[in-house]
């Protein structure tokens, strides 16, 4: 499931049931330089549709 570390701005997600998209406005700038030093309290993920959002291409 992508998260916020990995999430860049200007990317789009999209959901593959509905359609849905987000696109990163802003970065988040609480993840530090790996995943693991993420300072994110609850280590954000992003779904829809009960499936993750997948990177549009």
């Amino acid at each position: 499931m992508p998260s916020c570390h990995y999430m860049k701005l200007g990317q789009v997600y999209v959901c593959g049931m509905c359609g849905l998209e987000l696109k990163v406005v802003k970065e988040c700038d609480e993840c530090g330089e790996s995943a693991e030093e993420c300072a994110c309290e609850e280590h954000c993920t992003f779904a829809c549709c009960g499936e993750e959002m997948q990177l549009k291409v």
